[in-house]
């Protein structure tokens, strides 16, 4: 009986230990923001660092930084600050319901993100990395606007666990694998998807507005709209183009 109670409070302490870790671990914005290296910026006054899960409720500036997962509400504003362009390094996922993008006319904000990326809000600074050596997974509910996507891992996939709509988005894949989801759809409205794989289970790409495919290999994907293909564009087995009349 003895034994069983000590179990059961080292147990209960324990899970105390981790469960205070776990909310120490999470650092919040103030709903005034500001520079993501100044304390004032943060409840607590504490910096994020590099094992901080970090919430993002106003406006906040990057100026060289980061975290573990990252999540910006609907409130929140992530941007580089004014003066030079600034990346913030994600080793986990990122969470988007608010705003991502340059701060306005003044150079740009860089991404690099670990984990997996999900959209549900207006994303459209300028560079985003995918640096994760296992696969990551994209979700959007909202387009993805952003100059630049880049998977910097050929070894691993990126998975796409909802349709995907990316508006002005050159999508550089660097030899990597795109796998859709079944009867999943991918829109590209304008510029490109470039160097790798896109591969499905009876999904569909569409073209829109002059968007094109260059050094690209489907396989069971349809490919739709006004197809323009720039270089070397290779249909699998089961795969369709299917041009707009």
């Amino acid at each position: 009986m003895k034994r069983q109670n000590l179990f059961l409070a080292l147990s209960l302490a324990i899970l105390f230990a981790s469960s205070f870790t776990n909310l120490n671990a999470q650092i919040q914005s103030t709903t005034g923001g500001g520079a993501w290296n100044d304390t004032l910026t943060w409840d607590g006054w504490r910096i994020p660092g590099s094992g901080d899960d970090v919430v993002i409720i106003g406006p906040v500036d990057v100026t060289g930084a980061e975290c573990k997962n990252l999540l910006v509400q609907p409130t929140g504003i992530l941007q580089n600050r004014s003066y030079t362009n600034y990346t913030l390094r994600i080793h986990g996922s990122i969470t988007n319901n608010g705003i991502i993008r340059n701060y306005p006319d003044r150079h740009n904000l860089y991404l690099t993100v670990d984990g997996d990326l999900f959209n549900n809000g207006e994303w459209s600074n300028s560079y985003t990395y995918l640096t994760g050596s296992s696969d990551q997974n994209l979700s959007f509910t909202h387009d993805f606007s952003g100059y630049r996507l880049e998977d910097a891992d050929s070894e691993s996939a990126v998975i796409a666990s909802t349709d995907l709509t990316f508006k002005g988005t050159k999508i550089d894949l660097k030899g990597s694998t795109l796998a859709l989801t079944q009867g999943g759809k991918l829109y590209i409205n304008g510029e490109w998807l470039f160097n790798g794989n896109v591969v499905g289970n009876g999904s569909e790409i569409y073209l829109l507005n002059n968007a094109f495919l260059e050094r690209v290999t489907v396989d069971n994907v349809s490919v739709k709209g006004v197809i323009n293909v720039f270089s070397s564009v290779a249909m699998e087995e089961e795969s369709v183009i299917d041009l707009e009349k």
